[in-house]
This record gives C-alpha cells, sequence and structure tokens, in this order.
C-alpha cells in the first residue's frame, strides 16, 4: 500500500504522454551560442522574463535533463517547458515515461 506522499509522486505514465512537450529541434552549437548571448543581454538589461524565455528555447543538454527528471519528476520536468530535444535524441522518444 502506497503512503501519502508515494500517491502524490507516483505518475500516471498515460497522463504523461499526453503531456509530452511540443517537439523542438535540435539546433547548431553556433545558433544556441547566439541565443545565450541574447538571453544574457536581456538578463543584463534587468528583463528576466524574456531571458527566460530565451534559455527555454536552448537545448537542455541531456546529463541535465536526466537529473531533472530523476529529481522533480518527468511531470514538472515537462511543465517548465525547457528544450528536450537533445535528451530525446539522446535516451529515445519515451525517455520520460521509462
Amino acid at each position: 500500500m502506497l503512503t501519502k506522499d508515494e500517491k502524490e509522486t507516483k505518475i500516471d505514465k498515460s497522463k504523461l504522454k499526453e503531456k509530452r512537450m511540443p517537439k523542438m529541434r535540435i539546433m547548431p552549437q553556433e545558433e544556441q551560442t547566439a541565443m545565450l548571448l541574447k538571453a544574457l543581454d536581456l538578463k543584463k538589461q534587468g528583463k528576466l522574463n524574456e531571458y527566460e524565455k530565451i534559455m527555454k528555447q536552448i537545448p537542455l543538454p541531456p546529463y541535465l535533463a536526466k537529473i531533472a527528471k530523476e529529481n522533480f519528476g518527468a511531470d514538472t520536468l515537462i511543465k517548465t517547458g525547457w528544450n528536450l530535444s537533445e535528451a530525446e535524441a539522446e535516451f529515445g522518444p519515451d525517455w520520460l515515461t521509462n
């Protein structure tokens, strides 16, 4: 029998598949660098919402995505809106539900 905490953290895999991130593309390193520089400039200007929006478009490195999944759960990772295209390419399309 699951405790209350275990019930709250248990993931319904069928719902997770429905909540998958929109398909995002893997981008060349040069494009990632240009976006990062633009985001950092926005951050310096105090435009934190714009900064975060651009940062989430840059693919999250697979090792960080895996750590985030392990520590915060797949559902939370999906809700954050990060670009998980590189993690999906490395771990497979069902990596969030496995």
